[in-house]
Parts: C-alpha cells; sequence; structure tokens
C-alpha cells in the first residue's frame, strides 16, 4: 500500500521514515503468478478464516514482529516490514510456513542514520531499483498487465552481485550477533 492511500483512509499523512501510528498488515494471495492484494474480509473467505482465526494471525504476526523488532534494535537495526506465510496443519494448528527476519522477506534501516535523519536501507531494494533503471520492472509489468509471458530476469551485473553478497554477509552478522 502506498502512503498516499493509508493517508486518505485514515486520515494522517504518512511519508517516508514515518513511524506509522499502528501496526499496518496486508493480505495476499501466494498461488497466482505474482500476489493479489486481498482486503481482510476477502481473505477470511479466501481461506475459510473464522475471524478468531484471523485475529490468532493478526497477533501472531504482531507478536514475531515485536520480537524482531526488540532483537534487531540491540543491534542497531530498525525493523520496517516483513512478511509472514501461515497454513493449518491437518489439526488446522496455526503454523507458520516460511522462514522470516531475513533479507528476502524483510527490510531494514540503520538506527544510527535513522537517528541523524537519514534512511539507510538494508535491504535488496536496490536490486529492484536496479531494474526498474534498466526498465525491466517495467517489461514485466507491461507483460502481466497483457496476459503476456513474463519477460526473462536478466542477470545481474557481478558489481550488484558483490553489493548484494557482501549486505548479505554484514546483515547475517548484525541479526544474528554471530561472524559469518
Amino acid at each position: 500500500m502506498k502512503a498516499e492511500d493509508l493517508s486518505f483512509r485514515e486520515g494522517y499523512e504518512v511519508r517516508k521514515g514515518d513511524k506509522l501510528p499502528r501496526p499496518f498488515i496486508e493480505c495476499t494471495t501466494k498461488l497466482e503468478a505474482h500476489d493479489e492484494n486481498l482486503t481482510d474480509e476477502e481473505a477470511k473467505k479466501m481461506a475459510g478464516l473464522t475471524d478468531e482465526e484471523f485475529e490468532n494471525i493478526r497477533n501472531t504476526v504482531l507478536k514475531i514482529d515485536s520480537i524482531i523488532a526488540e532483537e534487531a534494535g540491540k543491534r542497531g537495526l530498525i525493523h520496517c516490514d516483513g512478511k509472514k506465510e501461515f497454513a493449518f496443519d491437518k489439526n488446522r494448528r496455526l503454523m507458520v510456513v516460511d522462514t522470516f527476519g531475513t533479507l528476502d522477506e524483510d527490510r531494514w534501516w540503520d538506527s544510527e542514520e535513522y537517528s541523524k535523519g537519514k534512511i539507510v536501507e538494508l535491504s535488496k531494494e536496490f536490486v529492484r531499483q536496479y531494474y526498474r533503471e534498466t526498465g525491466y520492472h517495467d517489461a514485466l509489468y507491461s507483460a502481466r498487465e497483457k496476459g503476456e509471458p513474463e519477460p526473462d530476469i536478466p542477470p545481474l551485473p557481478q558489481e550488484i552481485i558483490d553489493r548484494v553478497s557482501k549486505l548479505y554477509v554484514d546483515m547475517y552478522e548484525r541479526i544474528t550477533g554471530e561472524k559469518f
């Protein structure tokens, strides 16, 4: 969701770098070629969730994020957001079914730089930006809109690969507090 959507719906302005006044959780599909946003009601209906099950998922997300934020804060990180995926086992017990708290699922900022008024993203966002700058992002979404096959993802240049590798090693050490 874009900040302008949130400000329109909630009656306050949110700019990049602002902490949201309350947690924002969005539901998406996972079985399509790309995720589709759903309202809470659509998600409950599609997944056959009761209100209680949906609230349990929401509370689990908030608890996970609270733990991540507390631990990351000890290591000079701000946990901005992340995805969580859930399923039920055969006895309909809730399970988290994917990793979380990594650079593939979450976005991070450096808290020291943030305290100085700078946002230093510690995520693979620069890879997304690279693909936007090369035109791949536009080509991908154009193909999706037209119902055409998605174009192959072009390989990253070595400079970007090296930057990603360094970021992953650095963030492993910051998130875990252990040497790689």
